[in-house]
């Protein structure tokens, strides 16, 4: 019995990292520069270089390119001419398409450039995307004291904490390492463990990226903008969509099996996207988790949402918690031959049967529980005391 974690993008929002709508924002109002040969060169031409590395052979950062009174420059007319190749085909469309689009998450936008002809601009949609995060991860807001120092602080309170960190289960939507690099913190300074060591401890725990990521912390450090590694992390980022088309069951059939054994599941900072819930095989009415203890943060949800959550995961919406159960209808068939007496008998009966049927039921709610951001303390809680 292990406990498993269901982590989104609301639980790195608090260090400064966006959400797949606030990312979309970034990606409509992003910079995406302009063609060579111009009179300006600034920081809007760097991305491109960084992004394709592997076409370049170097990034902004390399001494090959060539700064001029503060800006910069391509070296050679052929660099000039693969710049300008990838604006017309690639990136000048992609950013007409996503500034027009309607949708509101990442996820969707990219959905729609998965054909044949758009993957090209379905792989440079997940670079940018990675760009974005390593920035934000360069810039993340680690001081903040938020859920993750309350976690590993109550987690550090255990003899046994190194078997807890192994033991649980963690299930990110996340691309971002901000859950791994704060772990890494938290060994390297309070444990003080050697930084290989910190590295092999955490391989060795259960976190587990449903749609991919950015890469191990080894192979690209922390905020490591210029890692020149954009074509590799593209190919590690599977949108649920794409997820949906290429399925491997046997992946779906693993995080069933932790859902399966688990004595407590806790949702935080989820949308709750029922691709989402599927893509780890959680259906509606949540069979999978019936066994065990549901706890769920619900910050910023509508109650009409909330009721929707509740329902596909067979929760007890925490505003209608303390209502009392509807009784079943009792009914009796009365014969010919039961007396009056025979028939009250047999309804005392039935109401008692009914009564233990609203208390089982009672007992099964109270443990599956929808709350907002208070939840967190109380999910912490029974993490770590139960």
């Amino acid at each position: 019995m292990s406990d498993v974690f269901i982590i989104g993008a609301g639980c790195s929002v608090p260090y400064g990292f966006p959400t797949g709508a606030m990312l979309m924002q970034k990606l409509k109002s992003f910079d995406y520069g302009t063609k060579f040969p111009r009179k300006n060169y600034g920081d809007s031409d760097i991305f491109l270089v960084d992004l394709y590395q592997e076409l370049f052979g170097y990034s902004s950062a390399d001494t090959k390119r060539d700064i001029i009174d503060d800006g910069w420059y391509l070296p050679s007319t052929k660099d000039e001419d693969l710049y300008n190749q990838l604006m017309d085909e690639i990136v000048l469309p992609f950013s007409q398409s996503v500034r027009n689009s309607m949708m509101v998450s990442t996820d969707e936008f990219l959905k729609n450039r998965l054909g044949q002809k758009q993957n090209e601009q379905a792989d440079f949609g997940k670079r940018l995307i990675a760009y974005e995060i390593l920035k934000a991860e360069q810039a993340s807001r680690l001081g903040n004291i938020d859920w993750i120092q309350h976690f590993l602080s109550r987690i550090d309170q255990q003899t046994n904490w190194e078997e807890i960190l192994k033991q649980t289960v963690f299930l990110t939507f996340n691309y971002d390492r901000l859950l791994e690099y704060c772990i890494f913190l938290y060994l390297t300074s309070d444990k003080q463990y050697a930084d290989a060591d910190a590295h092999a401890f955490i391989s060795e725990m259960q976190i587990y990226h449903v749609n991919g990521y950015i890469g191990s912390l080894e192979e690209i450090p922390f905020g490591a903008v210029e890692n020149g590694k954009y074509q590799e992390i593209a190919k590690r980022m599977a949108t649920v969509w794409e997820k949906r088309q290429n399925r491997d069951e046997s992946e779906k059939e693993k995080y069933q099996g932790f859902l399966r054994k688990a004595q407590r599941v806790y949702f935080m900072g989820f949308s709750y996207i029922p691709d989402n819930l599927k893509s780890i095989g959680i259906s509606p009415g949540a069979e999978i988790t019936q066994n065990a203890q549901v706890y769920a943060t619900a910050m910023g949800t509508s109650p009409q949402n909330r009721l929707r959550i509740s329902s596909y995961l067979d929760l007890k919406d925490f505003e209608k918690r303390n209502e009392p159960e509807l009784m079943p209808e009792i009914k009796i068939q009365r014969k010919p031959s039961m007396t009056a007496f025979g028939a009250t008998q047999e309804y005392k009966q039935k109401e008692i049967s009914a009564i233990e049927q609203a208390k089982k039921r009672r007992k099964h709610f109270e443990n599956r529980i929808l709350k907002d951001a208070s939840a967190v303390d109380l999910i912490l809680d029974y993490y770590t005391f139960s």
